[in-house]
């Protein structure tokens, strides 16, 4: 629930000197108030009603039809014309009950509460764009033009913009008509108690993976359709027989890809591991012998994405194996460490897979990569560019 790059970005704000207060949550089942890594943390549950609303309910007779009628009445007022809606009246409600000399707002759901908060309080905004929100082909139609249409006219707003890599960067740029975004990548830190010596045991054992499996391919995240995961599973069938597939993360399609394992008869050569903190994950990662990232172009957010599970891969040491898309090319023209497939076919994945495994010298040169790439990509190399932000912030 709380953002892997929103705590990164908070830590180093806080080793740096500053006071961070993250404000987060708003589905969370109940409230609840916190201090973790030096930053002071409220996560809230928002009841999807409004502020406003509830204070014109206080004044009303205890008449249900009444209230019920005034209900209806407001929410579809409330959708149809006001500004601020009842969800972003909640948000500005809890940001200004804190004294701020900056806020910093991560992504497009929370841009216009941020706007308004940091208009009312006459300090400056950061706008801090994970992805291309609008541009989840899992969305409507209708709610992915609304999407775009409020980033476009909140977006210009913001003192400073920032976004996870050049080609986000530059499509805001010209999408919105605005200066080019500020790139922060999603690069990660090595865990304090990183130990790679003992991942590999780590990974097999919470995955119950006998060792005849010498060879451990390795998907991390979220396990949702879009993903394509699916490829990965149809590949075991084909990959060298000490090989297996490990999938660590959790979602309701992992029951849909249980099922597939079993008609492709290869579900005793898939392993899912469950969730792991992300502050762990690494010390899994380092375990496996490859990593995959099976994001097809199926969207502009997919076909420019820079994930976290790519980082986390490098800086572990994994060679990687994802689709041709810009931002992989990238890498691995700069980089090596990536092997690109074809990931809309499980045979053309699984080659790719066999021919790594197979050669010694291959896979070891990728490693060699990975660990050269890690000197570059990595948090500590990102958080210098956070800092030079906010020393240009006006006092």
């Amino acid at each position: 629930m709380i953002d892997r790059r929103i705590i990164l970005e908070a830590k180093t704000l806080v080793k740096a000197g500053h006071k961070v207060t993250l404000l987060a949550g708003f589905e969370t089942p109940f409230e609840e108030h916190f201090e973790q890594d030096g930053i002071e943390i409220h996560r809230y549950s928002y009841d999807w009603d409004d502020e406003r609303l509830k204070k014109i309910r206080a004044k009303l007779p205890a008449n249900d039809r009444l209230r019920m009628l005034v209900n209806k009445t407001y929410m579809f007022l409330a959708r149809k014309f006001f500004e601020i809606s009842p969800f972003d009246k909640f948000i500005i409600s809890k940001v200004l009950e804190f004294e701020a000399d900056v806020y910093h707002v991560h992504d497009l759901p929370c841009l216009k509460a941020g706007f308004y908060a940091s208009k009312a309080r006459k300090v400056p905004l950061i706008y801090d764009a994970h992805e291309l929100y609008y541009a989840q082909n899992i969305l409507p139609i209708k709610l992915q033009k609304l999407y775009f249409s409020l980033e476009k006219k909140y977006i210009k707003h913001p003192d400073v913009v920032i976004t996870v890599n050049s080609f986000i960067a530059r499509l805001m740029a010209e999408r919105y008509k605005i200066a080019s975004p500020q790139v922060i990548m999603n690069c990660t830190e090595l865990p304090e108690d990183f130990a790679p010596e003992s991942a590999n045991q780590k990974l097999r054992h919470k995955g119950n993976i006998p060792a005849n499996y010498e060879k451990i391919v390795l998907y991390q995240g979220w396990i949702s359709p879009e993903r394509n995961i699916e490829t990965l599973v149809k590949g075991v069938k084909w990959f060298p027989e000490n090989t297996c597939l490990a999938i660590i993360g959790y979602g309701e399609y992992e029951k849909n890809l249980r099922e597939i394992a079993i008609t492709e008869g290869v579900a005793e050569r898939v392993f899912f591991l469950g969730q792991v903190p992300s502050n762990e994950m690494l010390n899994y990662s380092a375990g496996a012998d490859l990593g995959v990232i099976p994001y097809k172009a199926i969207d502009d957010n997919h076909l420019y994405c820079s994930p976290n599970k790519l980082f986390e891969y490098i800086l572990a040491g994994v060679p990687v194996i994802a689709d041709d898309l810009p931002f992989f090319r990238m890498i691995k023209d700069k980089y090596g460490a990536i092997e690109v497939a074809d990931m809309s076919s499980p045979n053309t994945f699984a080659k790719v897979v066999y021919q790594l495994i197979c050669s010694f010298s291959k896979l070891e040169k990728l490693k060699k990569m990975c660990h050269d790439a890690s000197q570059e990509l990595n948090w500590e190399k990102e958080s210098e560019k956070l800092l030079a932000i906010y020393a240009d912030i006006p006092k």
